[in-house]
């Protein structure tokens, strides 16, 4: 990285003393380590109330997330800014909730998580690759469920105007949305999306 580059980026962080935060805890200094995680922990739970909507799970998201910045802490390099790289640990943790939430539940909850997934890859110009992931997991689905899918969580249309428009029954675009959610929902896994953090 050129020092244009490097400073190109540094100007693009919010909370540039963050950055300079971890540097110093990276060396060994708490006060700045516990002053970085008093002023982080306030954002994170922001972020994660944006893009997870049960309120019940969203403090021990929060807590994860703040196990894994502490334990992959020295991943973190100085020529980067530390917000992209906070935001890149929350976004994995938040994704490995999605997962083990739909692995440990037989409801019909995939649905909810595709949005969440969207919002995810939607929200933020840093998650390009998060985007890419998506259209690429999408690709992976026989042409139905793709239309299906596209439907209900991008053209926004009902179940009922979905099933009428690919003449279906309500109960088979159901169904069908359901394993195309799955499919995705294991090649993401399959491509990274897991707890490796």
């Amino acid at each position: 990285m050129t020092d244009k580059d490097e400073t190109s980026e540094k100007k693009l962080e919010r909370n540039p003393e963050w950055s300079v935060w971890m540097q110093e805890a990276q060396a060994g200094d708490k006060k700045s380590y516990n002053k970085l995680l008093s002023a982080i922990t306030p954002a994170l739970r922001r972020f994660v109330q944006g893009r997870i909507f049960n309120i019940d799970a969203i403090e021990d998201i929060v807590q994860e997330i703040l196990m894994a910045i502490h334990k992959s802490r020295h991943t973190y390099r100085i020529d980067q800014p530390f917000e992209r790289w906070m935001y890149g640990v929350a976004r994995y943790k938040m994704i490995d909730y999605l997962r083990k939430m739909t692995r440990h539940t037989k409801k019909e909850i995939l649905s909810d998580n595709f949005e969440t997934f969207s919002e995810l890859a939607s929200n933020n110009n840093d998650e390009g690759i998060l985007s890419r992931d998506l259209s690429n997991a999408l690709e992976q689905l026989p042409e139905k469920q793709q239309r299906i899918i596209n439907m209900m969580k991008i053209d926004g249309f009902s179940i009922t105007e979905t099933a009428e428009k690919m003449e279906m029954s309500e109960s088979a675009v159901k169904v069908a949305a359901h394993r195309g959610y799955k499919k995705m929902q294991d090649w993401l896994v399959k491509n990274g999306y897991d707890d490796n953090l």
